[in-house]
């Protein structure tokens, strides 16, 4: 009897505890359809057995009363309460979705993080950052790479330290702390967004390998000792100024685009008049010939150049001439046109061998139309053609000839067909306009021979 009715008590317990399970479970079925579950948190706010219009409420409130904070570079932070940009849950229906998807185990915290789940005065959030120092223009400083400057001590680059900067734009920041307010954030970290760090440092080994580059070009030292006994430097206070920085911030020494402006200033000082050359002179041997024109030795660009290059990638100090073009040289020419003024006669030598040699007759002395000495080349040729000119009394002259060959302005070789003789003294009272006038056969021999290529030598010896 006993035993019955410890097994109808039992009974009775299971079947309570079946029906108070049963009663839990649709409460907490109903609850869970209205109300967050226990742990739930949204956007870091706890919201436990709220409804979606109590954690809105919560939700605002939290972060109206919330203190914000703002870091920025150098270690500055502002702080401000969140009741300034005015929060509010930017729509119910963010927390309604959540709402429904809440996780069905309990025991585990339910997070929930909505984006957007705020909305803000974005007025404010402009104006408040307006406010900051850090914003105003002539506090921000932008961050400075690394560089190489030149020591005139040293006489070579070294680096400058870098720089480090604070640079950040205001609507950038706008955008940045806006998206951050809406979600929620109480610490904003601008330092994300902040221009702070350089591309380059000092500790940069290309930037380092740069230095050690260009300084070696820097320590060369090139002298010039110029025909006039004076010098020209080439040194690292000129070199220095060939050095360019790329877009990328480093180093490096143009030397293919200012080793040809520095020859062209070493030209200028170096070049000199040449006033004349020897010559081996028919019947006399070696003398000495004027130019006639302005003749300049210069320099030698594309073998200066090579050597420029080739001194300066091995450092040291040197002691040079410049390198010359080659030096006109009409002591060895065979093949010319020589006039001596004053035996008035001319040659010309072909390839060694003399194929003509005729007297002449230059220009008159005592009528001032002396022949010009000089070194000259044939200007043109031309046949059957009329010379004209003034007399010295101010009468026009035209003479027909038939070979006619200048080579410096209007004076020229041509036949003389008025003249019964040629040579002698005849050139200083009865001499020509400053033409040389020569027998119809010695001139036609010449025209037949001479081109612009041969230089025409006339002296007094």
């Amino acid at each position: 009897m006993k035993k019955q009715r410890v097994g109808r008590i039992l009974t009775a317990v299971a079947f309570v505890g079946i029906i108070m399970s049963i009663i839990v479970a649709v409460f907490i079925g109903l609850y869970g359809k209205n109300y967050f579950k226990l742990s739930t948190v949204i956007n870091g706010v706890d919201c436990s057995f709220l409804s979606v219009e109590s954690a809105t409420s919560k939700l605002e409130k939290t972060m109206k009363n919330a203190e914000i904070k703002f870091k920025f570079a150098e270690g500055k932070e502002y702080k401000c309460l969140g009741t300034y940009f005015d929060f509010k849950v930017a729509d119910e229906k963010l927390l309604a979705d959540a709402l429904m998807n809440q996780n069905t185990t309990e025991e585990e915290q339910i997070n929930f993080n909505v984006d957007n789940l705020y909305s803000v005065d974005e007025q404010k959030v402009k104006e408040y950052l307006s406010s900051l120092s850090i914003f105003k223009q002539g506090n921000m400083v932008k961050p400075e790479n690394a560089s190489l400057e030149y020591d005139e001590k040293s006489k070579s680059m070294v680096i400058k330290p870098e720089k480090y900067g604070n640079e950040i734009n205001l609507d950038t920041a706008c955008d940045f702390m806006l998206d951050a307010l809406k979600r929620g954030e109480t610490v904003i970290d601008f330092t994300k967004i902040t221009n702070v760090n350089p591309a380059i440092l000092s500790t940069d080994q290309k930037l380092k390998e740069e230095q050690q580059a260009i300084n070696a070009v820097l320590s060369s030292t090139i002298e010039y000792t110029l025909y006039d006994g004076s010098t020209y430097t080439l040194d690292a206070s000129v070199m220095k100024d060939w050095i360019v920085r790329g877009e990328d911030g480093y180093y490096s020494i143009d030397l293919d685009g200012n080793i040809p402006k520095f020859i062209d200033r070493l030209n200028e000082k170096a070049q000199y008049l040449l006033t004349s050359t020897d010559f081996n002179a028919t019947g006399l041997g070696k003398i000495k010939i004027a130019f006639g024109r302005k003749k300049y030795a210069t320099i030698n660009e594309e073998e200066e150049t090579n050597r420029i290059k080739q001194q300066l990638s091995t450092s040291g100090t040197y002691k040079v001439e410049p390198i010359y073009n080659a030096l006109p040289n009409y002591y060895n020419i065979n093949t010319y046109v020589e006039l001596d003024i004053t035996r008035q006669r001319v040659w010309m030598y072909v390839n060694g061998k003399c194929i003509l040699d005729t007297p002449c007759v230059t220009g008159n002395v005592a009528g001032g139309y002396s022949t010009p000495v000089g070194i000259y080349y044939l200007t043109y040729k031309t046949t059957d053609t009329y010379l004209e000119g003034y007399n010295g009394d101010g009468s026009k002259y035209k003479s027909h000839v038939n070979f006619w060959m200048p080579f410096n302005g209007g004076i020229g070789f041509h036949d003389a067909a008025w003249r019964g003789s040629f040579g002698g003294k005849i050139y200083m009272t009865n001499g020509s306009h400053g033409c040389v006038n020569m027998p119809y056969n010695a001139a036609q021999t010449l025209y037949q021979n001479i081109d612009t290529s041969i230089p025409i030598i006339l002296y007094a010896s």
